[in-house]
């Protein structure tokens, strides 16, 4: 297994930022951008996003971008329930991988979340796995409420599987917020105290700045933005159409590029500030 990435970050009280694209357009966006920020980002592909590229294709691209810029980038399989698509990804050269069992029960997704680290790792890819629910939809895990990661179940978690970081569900949410979201600093610190390896903060799109910059400073080390990334592209695909339905597709496909880097920048100048 190749050093923890996200070590690093962690001695430097800072988080990577990692960004859910579907497109080429999208992920060429982020990466110009974290090199004209001098920062390191991580690219993620969903379930569906590896069935629509091609788990192949989507880390060639990210390896052709990293290639490029003076900046790391990395390639990350995002909340995926199916172990052989982990399988897959890390095969195809996927530089981290994620297996939520975070439904199942605890044993259940202890096991499988330990065999996969054991694949994974002899094929020197990172594993995140996840502890508690997040309320909202992302993919093939949905549900309506949260289930906060208890801090001894974390521990022991990370002792049975070996997992490189853990993703952790403390009143963050996938998708749009209803009102604020009110996350539960008293439960990162315990579980900040309990696990040695970088936690994650999955559901980044609409948490206030100071919020994140607390949670980095409390020992997260990586947080997941992707609904306001999707909602951005969406967003600007109909408003240049309307526009100008008949334009030029390079101008239309600048002008979509700019809007994801613009979303994306919002919170990349979050993640290199360190929390006093």
């Amino acid at each position: 297994m190749k050093d923890n990435y996200l070590l690093g970050a962690k001695r430097s009280g800072i988080a990577i930022g990692a960004y859910n694209v579907n497109t080429y357009d999208e992920m060429l966006a982020i990466a110009d951008l974290a090199a004209a920020c001098n920062q390191q980002v991580i690219l993620m592909a969903s379930m569906s996003c590896v069935r629509f590229i091609g788990a192949g294709h989507f880390a060639s691209l990210v390896r052709l971008l990293n290639a490029e810029r003076p900046v790391s980038i990395k390639s990350h399989l995002d909340h995926c329930t199916d172990p052989n698509m982990v399988i897959q990804c890390a095969k195809s050269g996927f530089d981290m991988v994620m297996y939520d069992g975070s439904p199942l029960p605890f044993e259940e997704n202890a096991a499988i979340t330990k065999d996969l680290v054991q694949k994974c790792h002899a094929m020197g890819v990172f594993v995140e796995g996840e502890l508690g629910v997040l309320a909202g939809n992302e993919g093939p895990v949905k549900s309506d409420v949260s289930k906060f990661t208890d801090p001894a179940e974390a521990k022991k978690f990370v002792e049975q599987t070996g997992i490189d970081a853990l993703a952790v569900s403390i009143g963050n949410a996938h998708g749009f917020y209803d009102g604020e979201p009110k996350l539960r600093f008293d439960l990162l610190e315990k579980i900040a105290q309990n696990c040695p390896v970088p936690l994650v903060l999955h559901g980044g799109t609409g948490i206030p700045a100071q919020d994140i910059k607390k949670a980095i400073g409390m020992g997260i080390c990586k947080v997941n933005v992707g609904t306001e990334i999707r909602n951005s592209y969406v967003q600007a695909l109909y408003a240049y159409t309307q526009e100008d339905p008949k334009g030029d597709v390079r101008e239309f496909v600048k002008f979509l590029r700019l809007k994801v880097a613009e979303s994306a920048k919002r919170y990349m100048d979050h993640f290199s500030c360190p929390n006093s």
